[in-house]
């Protein structure tokens, strides 16, 4: 592994670290925000809308971690019925049009997150957040992303040479 991969490799981890700190400071959050409610009869506010905010940071700063471990749905049923070189193939299609589709979400997600800046767009919640704060991380998350699918690329197009299965 080339020192690129390892700085790629490395980002992944930190986004991925990132949305588990996240989860971690969701988690404690609501329990308690729970705990407030029943106990001193006092809600936080804004909790949900946090909670919600949290949400979206999770999913698109995990992903690209998710991918790496190739841990995303996948159809087995149709990879076990091929053998290795056509699975090898298949897998390198479905990893050419996630790069399609990886490339156009990075780039209208980054147009849309840079005309909130622009526009100064504002979520009509209780603490009236600027939207692009919540977008941000959606670009980011699509071109890492991308990223991960062109190594993939790379790595199907050199096991169809060797004529290897490789892992799945």
């Amino acid at each position: 592994m080339g020192p690129v991969n390892r700085v790629i490799d490395f980002l992944i981890n930190i986004l991925a670290a990132i949305a588990a700190v996240i989860m971690g400071l969701l988690l404690i959050g609501i329990c308690y925000a729970t705990f407030s409610r029943f106990v001193f009869n006092e809600p936080l506010a804004r909790t949900v809308e946090l909670a919600a905010y949290s949400l979206i940071y999770i999913t698109f700063l995990s992903a690209p971690w998710l991918l790496r471990q190739r841990g995303h749905i996948n159809v087995d049923l149709i990879l076990l019925a091929l053998k290795d070189r056509a699975k090898r193939a298949l897998l390198l299609f479905n990893d050419i049009l996630g790069v399609i589709i990886s490339v156009f979400f990075c780039y209208f997600s980054y147009l849309v997150t840079m005309s909130n800046i622009k526009e100064d767009v504002r979520i009509m919640d209780s603490s009236n957040t600027p939207q692009w704060l919540l977008l941000f991380v959606i670009p980011i998350s699509f071109l890492f992303l991308t990223i991960q699918f062109l190594r993939f690329i790379r790595e199907d197009i050199i096991l169809l040479k060797k004529g290897k299965e490789g892992e799945l």
